[in-house]
């Protein structure tokens, strides 16, 4: 077992630049979490991943625990993986997270055991089942739903100043991403970053991947309206029990 800080330090060390941007959300919901191995992900059949000296960040875009084996398969290779999960664990949750923190804690030898240069190129990890909305209006679930905004993540310029000429998105299936991953991708396209795609099951590469401006594209208020219908967490992040109805006050929770 290993605690929720300690497992953070290994996934977000102060000698990487990129560990800023690492959510420490999902490592502080609980006090212990369990050090079971976890096995990286099989990059040997993967087509067009970038290596680790080609000008390339990578942002992995998959389902829950495989986001998190995918980034430690490519810590191994020579990236350093950096944890964006910002949806905090709770009784009943909407989006499962115990695959997520029991692959953080299980990667916690993996990168211990793993060298990784000081100005290795980052892969950012997301969930893909972030938003998913099966179950969010029911009372009783922990709504822990969550969206990725244009400043969680490092601007055009930043990468641009660290030799990061394009990005490599690797998705299951689909190589569009949700809306809200969009406003991140376009505003890097805009700023001179080249946007790569990878689908891992249908084997496509996209090596110039296009993008339809999305509703609220750098308005004022898209961060607002982005996070309306979520729950904010009070202890940082997102989530929170959905109100039960009551006969005499309407809801209470």
């Amino acid at each position: 077992m290993i605690s929720g800080h300690d497992c953070f330090a290994v996934w977000a060390p102060e000698t990487s630049f990129w560990s800023q941007w690492a959510k420490p959300v999902l490592f502080a919901s609980v006090p212990m979490l369990s050090t079971d191995p976890v096995s990286p992900a099989a990059l040997e059949t993967v087509v067009g991943l970038p290596q680790p000296w080609d000008q390339s960040a990578v942002l992995v875009d998959l389902p829950g625990e495989l986001a998190v084996r995918f980034g430690l398969a490519l810590a191994v290779y020579g990236f350093r993986p950096v944890p964006l999960f910002n949806g905090t664990a709770g009784p009943n949750p909407v989006v499962p997270v115990d695959g997520i923190q029991h692959a953080l804690g299980g990667g916690v030898e993996v990168l211990r055991r793993t060298t990784i240069a000081p100005d290795a190129r980052p892969v950012f990890l997301v969930d893909a089942d972030r938003g998913r909305p099966i179950g969010a209006e029911e009372p009783g679930r922990y709504d822990n739903r969550w969206v990725v905004l244009p400043q969680d993540f490092p601007s055009a310029t930043l990468l641009l100043s660290h030799g990061i000429k394009d990005v490599t998105l690797v998705r299951q299936r689909s190589l569009i991403p949700d809306q809200d991953l969009t406003h991140v991708l376009l505003r890097w396209k805009q700023g001179g970053v080249r946007l790569r795609a990878i689908g891992l099951e249908t084997g496509e590469v996209n090596e110039d991947l296009s993008l339809a401006v999305p509703s609220g594209f750098r308005s004022l208020w898209y961060g607002a309206i982005a996070l309306m219908g979520l729950r904010r967490n009070n202890a940082g992040g997102f989530g929170s029990l959905v109100p039960e109805e009551t006969r005499r006050s309407g809801f209470y929770g």
